[in-house]
């Protein structure tokens, strides 16, 4: 599998802005109101907004009958289920990183108890660890 070339529609529907988008579009929203919102130009709400478009991630509608035609974007089912799966796979993967971390940090433990570690050489290492991992460790919200 090319992981490079699977990373690049990931990349793209999971940048900031357009989690930010998504999140905001669980309810229509006409592009000045997304830009108004996220305090970004209209003209990048429209990049953005035709990336997603790309993926089959939102749609827009129509509406006629205001002063001027007006138009408003979506979220889709398809975009609704990849996000969903993406939540998903992303809780997976932390409490599997939750696991990999405490079964590392037994192994020093058991390494300071049978005094393979100095307590010094523990403390540096798990601080290391912890560092590493932090993703981890740290409250999502």
């Amino acid at each position: 599998m090319n992981w490079m070339f699977m990373m690049s529609p990931i990349n793209i529907l999971t940048s900031s802005t357009k989690l930010s988008m998504i999140a905001l579009l669980n309810t229509p929203k006409t592009p000045e109101e997304i830009a108004e919102s996220l305090k970004i130009t209209r003209q990048g709400v429209d990049k953005q907004l035709k990336e997603l478009q790309s993926y089959g991630i939102v749609e827009k509608k129509w509406f006629i009958g205001y002063n001027r035609p007006r138009v408003e974007f979506f979220v889709t089912e398809l975009g609704k289920r990849f996000y969903k799966g993406l939540d998903e796979h992303m809780e997976k993967f932390r409490n599997d990183g939750k696991n990999f971390l405490t079964e590392k940090m037994k192994i020093l433990d058991m390494d300071l108890l049978t005094g393979k570690l100095s307590p010094d050489k523990y403390k540096e290492q798990k601080a290391e660890l912890q560092l590493a991992l932090k993703w981890f460790i740290m409250p999502l919200y």
